[in-house]
């Protein structure tokens, strides 16, 4: 029972739950707009559950599509980057960093790492390669595409490098399965035939009357999801 009761009390008293706690109580204490309190506490606990989190991310992360090609190439979407870890990929940028780079290894392909920017992530992950090259004692083709801040420019900026490649358009296409169906969107009108190769999937089952507590993780999932849906509308109305 004591576990339980911990579990209950931790999490309201982490965020996001003791944002609801506080919402409520301005709620009950507000003369006016007490109602916005109330609804966005209620919204703030809905998008905290991980069985909410599910629905949401989901329908995303069951996206596929396989067109009838040989790829010329492997193209991984970058995710961040942290110069200073032992890795530099971010967690979710190195999931997709690492099944890039087995995808090339096995099928013989160069690996195309799109995005970074200004902090340079395809310019830092060659060093994640490098370990990972060291270990297997095994060579990957490695070709950073460094000036990509968004996905959008990671299928622009990718189409140029084809381009200036030689490089057929058939590709597989590495990114977050919750990710997949906006890249493959934008990746497809810049002319690009893909086999998707989905990586970092989120949903998780709901098993204990736990999973009904918020939680940071399953807020977090459900902003990766409606960040998507905008993301989405927006590659479709370019």
């Amino acid at each position: 029972m004591g576990f339980y009761i911990a579990k209950i009390f931790t999490a309201f008293l982490l965020p996001p739950g003791i944002f609801v706690i506080i919402l409520i109580i301005a709620g009950f204490a507000a003369k006016k707009w007490k109602y916005l309190f109330f609804v966005s506490a209620f919204f703030l606990y809905l998008l905290s559950l991980k069985p909410v989190a599910n629905v949401l991310i989901s329908p995303l992360e069951s996206f596929r599509h396989y067109d009838k090609i040989s790829p010329k190439a492997v193209v991984v979407l970058g995710g961040g980057v942290n110069p200073n870890g032992v890795f530099k990929a971010l967690p979710d940028a190195f999931k997709r960093e690492m099944y890039g780079m087995l995808l090339a290894k096995k099928h013989d392909l160069p690996m195309i790492l799109t995005g970074g920017g200004k902090i340079k992530e395809a310019i830092e992950a060659k060093k994640d390669i490098q370990k990972f090259e060291k270990t297997c004692g095994c060579k990957i083709e490695y070709i950073p595409e460094s000036r990509a801040l968004n996905t959008y420019q990671n299928a622009k900026y990718t189409s140029e490098l084809f381009k200036k490649l030689h490089l057929k358009k058939e590709i597989f296409l590495v990114t977050s399965a919750y990710h997949m169906k906006r890249a493959y969107i934008l990746f497809k009108k810049f002319g690009f035939k893909i086999k998707t190769k989905p990586v970092d999937f989120k949903a998780v089952p709901v098993t204990r009357w736990l999973d009904f507590l918020p939680d940071e993780g399953s807020f977090n999932i459900s902003y990766k999801a409606v960040h998507e849906y905008i993301g989405i509308l927006r590659a479709k109305l370019r």
